[in-house]
């Protein structure tokens, strides 16, 4: 990034907190300054957030630059197989705290070396991420050494309603279900996670319900809208 738009309430270095913002980053001398800055102050407020994904006011911002690619599913009959995206040069995540019961929203900003670094990236991803697509069972083993079964569902697709520059976004949505074992409950949880290419980054924006119920028609809507308000923001 050649500059910034927007002042950054923070230091770029250390564990700082600024207007309800904690911030990591890396060490200074493994990151671009300027990059993490700009990163750092254009993500979305919590005031920007709809209504279905309202959250506490403070935020975390934490700034990488990342050693492995960008985890994006499990795949295969036993879940073996990872799809990644290409790895990015810097890393930056904003993590919220809705305030509904269970749910989380995340945004994770990969900054590729140029345009074109990200349109590979990109283009690499929108074919691999159909690999995602199958239902995987296993199980694991608890303290007592007692089978514990899980299945996860995953289906990927586009999201026409997030396009920039005629791109448009892909998705992944995974169903995880765990059964309970002991005294640790059972886990249920419905993922949606969205990928935007916008100039040198990728965007992943990512809502969970952290329970056995499905996102409604109206989450889902709320967390495309966030997908694409984070463009805007982004790009502001």
């Amino acid at each position: 990034m050649k500059r910034m738009h927007k002042a950054v309430g923070v230091a770029l270095s250390g564990l700082v907190v600024a207007s309800s913002m904690t911030m990591a980053v890396a060490p200074a001398q493994a990151y671009d300054r300027e990059a993490a800055g700009y990163a750092a102050s254009h993500f979305l407020s919590v005031s920007q957030l709809p209504k279905e994904f309202a959250a506490k006011k403070a935020m975390n911002i934490s700034v990488t630059t990342p050693a492995l690619k960008q985890y994006v599913c499990d795949y295969g009959p036993l879940g073996n197989k990872i799809v990644w995206a290409g790895k990015p040069d810097l890393s930056t995540n904003a993590f919220y705290n809705p305030k509904g019961k269970g749910l989380s929203l995340d945004i994770n900003v990969g900054q590729y070396k140029s345009n074109v670094a990200a349109e590979k990236a990109f283009s690499q991803l929108s074919k691999d991420i159909k690999k995602c697509d199958g239902t995987f069972t296993g199980s694991w083993s608890d303290e007592n050494d007692n089978p514990v079964p899980y299945e996860n569902v995953i289906t990927s697709g586009k999201i026409p309603a997030v396009t920039v520059t005629g791109v448009q976004s892909i998705f992944t949505n995974e169903n995880s279900n765990n059964a309970a074992s002991g005294d640790l409950p059972a886990y249920l949880n419905d993922s949606m996670s969205i990928f935007t290419l916008v100039n040198d980054v990728i965007i992943t924006t990512t809502g969970s319900t952290g329970s056995a119920l499905n996102f409604t028609a109206k989450q889902k809507k709320a967390l495309i809208q966030v997908a694409n308000d984070m463009v805007t923001t982004w790009v502001d």
